[in-house]
């Protein structure tokens, strides 16, 4: 994946780009963040990527730069959002035919649901805490 944007403010370890989203942002429809960015309770805009400078490049405030993303860690993201609810559905499925063999189909299924949805939950809860690594990495300045 790979975005380009302009660089907003150059940290020690980080740099915090603001990204170029065209026309529409279909996260808020650029009402959050067409003004001032949209700051967040961390100090960070909204609608910035934070990425890493492994090639140090000479960056300056201003500057456009281009950022990627490696294939495999948005894939480890999706597939840790994506396989535990369907897990908890199965979990909840199969879990009450095996503890209520009379069950209806209709109970067995309510189950799956409630228990994908705690799965679902769990998972928000962790990644809220614990956001994901720097995955974004500055490969080039453009501008």
């Amino acid at each position: 994946m790979t975005e380009t944007g302009k660089v907003r403010e150059i940290n020690e370890k980080a740099v915090i780009i603001k990204p170029d989203l065209g026309d529409i942002c279909f996260g808020c429809i650029k009402e959050e963040c067409k003004s001032c960015g949209g700051i967040n309770t961390d100090g960070i805009y909204a609608a910035s990527i934070i990425a890493e400078n492994p090639l140090s490049l000479s960056l300056k405030t201003g500057q456009t730069v281009e950022v990627s993303a490696p294939v495999t860690s948005i894939f480890r993201q999706a597939m840790a959002a994506l396989i535990p609810p369907a897990l908890g559905f199965t979990a909840g499925f199969f879990l009450t035919r095996l503890f209520l063999p009379k069950a209806s189909e209709a109970a067995c299924v309510a189950a799956g649901v409630v228990l994908l949805f705690a799965a679902a939950f769990i998972v928000y809860s962790i990644k809220k805490r614990t956001p994901p690594g720097k995955a974004f990495t500055i490969t080039r300045i453009i501008d």
